[in-house]
């Protein structure tokens, strides 16, 4: 696997270790060529993985870009006799190196997209330095796998044909007890100090794209129904698009300070989300979140907005509440709706569980990229 993996937290960071882990537990031998952001060995094995990381020269530096290019093309070329495919993650620096080690190495390559929209992989690769020899090692990927049905037809925009594109959506370990189960919800409030009251949750990276602004904003109109519940927000700002220090004056603005609180990076965030009583995502864009899988997983009863990396997994009034993206009034009302009943959010719990359940399970993403993988070892005919 090439991929920028030792992050402390992030979506394709996650969901990396946990392919990584789960394919190990299948008796696939693993390797990951990673980028050294946070002093770790340079060589490790981790359970079952062994990582090669290479050194970077601090953050932000283009250089890094092409020294992570050459160290992993020079890897795959001088273990070509360990591994049978690389797998990357996004088609950036990974693919980019997987690719031109294919001229030298006969390896399948498959690359997993992450975003789509105005941040997604598609639109960047046009736009940054050197796109037409980009575009031109994309056409050397064997196999792609998108999260979404919207994030495959981005791809067929970049002339890749649609039958070497499979859908596989991030995944998650299924909690044994579900949130929606009131003595679990009980517990979890007392254990995590929130009392009895009423409690959102968002969790992930505090960026632009994520609107927290507005949910903010929406949190106001639900305090006039529920003055005593409280808003846990869940993630650190990042290197990009950070808008923290913005989203805290905000709240400090609004006089929402005693009821919102930021909790930054939590070593248990399935905790709140399953002590909470409802989970909110309020994105503009999204690829697939993991926190939204996750959330579905706890059965949570989720509000999020309707756009195609959501609805790809909730169908409003089903297993969520759907709004229009940047509808403050309709995300207040989603999240009172919820608040005021607890039927209603049994059933939507319910059914969020079983989605997860059905499609989101790791032995099913597993699954989807062992078939992938044994679909390009086969030989051409």
């Amino acid at each position: 696997m090439v991929t920028d993996i030792d992050a402390p937290s992030g979506g394709i960071q996650k969901n990396s270790r946990l392919l990584l882990k789960h394919l190990n537990s299948r008796g696939v031998a693993t390797y990951a060529c990673v980028r050294n952001y946070h002093g770790l060995p340079a060589r490790e094995t981790v359970d079952g993985t062994v990582y090669r990381r290479f050194p970077v020269l601090g953050s932000g530096l283009a250089i890094n870009g092409l020294l992570y290019f050459l160290a992993t093309f020079w890897w795959l070329i001088a273990n070509r006799r360990k591994y049978d495919v690389i797998h990357c993650q996004q088609m950036f620096g990974p693919t980019m190196a997987a690719a031109a080690a294919t001229f030298f190495v006969s390896k399948p390559v498959l690359t997993r997209v992450t975003a789509i929209g105005e941040l997604g992989e598609v639109k960047q690769i046009r736009e940054i330095p050197l796109s037409r020899l980009r575009l031109r090692l994309i056409a050397r990927v064997s196999r792609w796998a998108a999260l979404t049905k919207e994030m495959k037809r981005e791809l067929v925009t970049l002339g890749i044909d649609p039958d070497s594109i499979a859908i596989i959506h991030n995944s998650t370990e299924i909690p044994p007890e579900p949130g929606y189960r009131s003595s679990t919800k009980a517990g979890l409030k007392r254990s995590l100090g929130l009392g009895g009251r009423k409690v959102a949750t968002f969790v992930g990276r505090l960026s632009e794209e994520k609107n927290l602004g507005l949910l903010i904003e929406a949190w106001r109109d639900v305090l006039g129904k529920f003055p005593d519940a409280r808003l846990l927000i869940l993630g650190a700002g990042g290197a990009y698009r950070n808008v923290e220090s913005g989203l805290r004056r905000l709240v400090a603005e609004l006089g929402l300070a005693p009821s919102v609180r930021f909790l930054g990076h939590v070593e248990r965030p399935r905790d709140y989300v399953m002590a909470s009583d409802v989970f909110v995502l309020p994105s503009r864009t999204e690829g697939m979140s993991n926190a939204l899988v996750e959330a579905l997983a706890c059965g949570a009863a989720i509000v999020a907005t309707d756009i195609p990396g959501n609805s790809e997994l909730c169908t409003d009034g089903e297993n969520a509440l759907l709004v229009p993206v940047g509808d403050r009034a309709a995300t207040a009302a989603a999240i009172s709706e919820i608040f005021g009943s607890p039927a209603l959010a049994r059933k939507l719990g319910t059914a969020a569980r079983r989605k997860a359940e059905e499609a989101l399970s790791v032995d099913h993403m597993v699954s989807a990229y062992l078939e992938a993988y044994q679909e390009m070892l086969k030989p051409s005919s």
